[in-house]
């Protein structure tokens, strides 16, 4: 089974990433990439019910698991539990990076539904809130025990010989095995309740997403979710390590680069139709970001959008 790279998601308003992964039969899929070739140099805020597990293979990347960032060197990896909210990208922005994961439903490593294994081991452990992510570095023995379980997997899955799916079932079964055993105490019964940081960045996340082509302040931002100006402020800072118009920014330049590399429209089309007003300040600001023009971006993007987006 080939791993892909892409160069863009598709997510909901609310950051719900709308592709699933793998097969109705064999819900696992494979990825062996750089985040910083996706659009904007990132892959952005995002979550999905699938179980994701991330591998450093070569140089430095950087993971945003809510509001805890965590910077993954060669060999190290980092387990996602459904539904988190997360972000990657290069640990350093100039220098290339890529990662190795796999996402797949817990019904991959449950056995078959109500079986023991579901109800006792995979459900206590996708609906605890004191386990959203949990960094495993090879200098700690059953963390590199984890790490080999699915580097094992991993490598079974991108084989496509006989009995692969067979090999990283098992295999993942095992890596959740090695976490299950040594973070047992951590591991609850109740659900994974989101915080109401959360709740209100999804809010207005959703919010901003549905308006960004039109003239916003954080006055009508922090409205979606019923808070104050500075309690926007603080919250986007908590959560995302930014701003709400830093946020609103960047997500106008997605939106640009996006409408460069996949259709026809003129630049200063799409600077009007992503909420600039101005071609001149959308060039200023699409360079300082990207470190390309417009117009560069799309001769350099256009032809090889189309074959990444595909996913399994």
């Amino acid at each position: 089974m080939k791993a892909l790279q892409l160069l863009d998601i598709d997510v909901s308003s609310d950051l719900h990433e709308l592709t699933k992964h793998g097969t109705p039969n064999f819900p696992c899929a494979g990825y062996d990439e750089d985040p910083g070739k996706y659009l904007v140099g990132n892959i952005p805020w995002h979550w999905h019910e699938e179980i994701e597990i991330i591998y450093a293979a070569e140089g430095d990347t950087l993971v945003l698991c809510g509001e805890t960032e965590y910077l993954l060197h060669p060999g190290e990896a980092i387990f996602v539990n459904c539904n988190v909210l997360h972000k990657l990208k290069r640990g350093y922005k100039d220098v290339p990076c890529r990662i190795n994961s796999l996402l797949f439903t817990p019904e991959l490593v449950s056995g078959f539904p109500q079986s023991i294994i579901e109800q006792r081991y995979i459900v206590p452990l996708i609906r605890c809130s004191a386990l959203p992510e949990v960094v495993l570095r090879p200098e700690i023995p059953w963390q590199k025990d984890a790490i080999h379980r699915f580097r094992s997997a991993f490598s079974a899955f991108v084989s496509d010989r006989f009995g692969y799916e067979i090999v990283v079932q098992v295999e993942l079964m095992q890596m959740l095995l090695v976490l299950l055993e040594h973070l047992e105490d951590r591991v609850c019964e109740t659900d994974l309740v989101q915080n109401k940081d959360a709740v209100r960045i999804k809010q207005m996340l959703g919010f901003i997403h549905a308006h960004y082509a039109e003239p916003l302040t954080v006055s009508q931002i922090a409205s979606a979710s019923s808070i104050s100006e500075s309690e926007c402020y603080r919250c986007f800072r908590k959560v995302l390590d930014t701003s709400p118009i830093d946020y609103l920014l960047q997500y106008r330049i997605r939106s640009a680069a996006g409408l460069l590399s996949g259709s026809d429209m003129s630049v200063s089309d799409i600077c009007y139709a992503t909420g600039f007003n101005s071609p001149s300040y959308f060039a200023k600001v699409f360079r300082q970001e990207l470190l390309v023009s417009p117009r560069k971006y799309r001769a350099t993007h256009q032809n090889n959008l189309g074959d990444a987006k595909q996913r399994m």
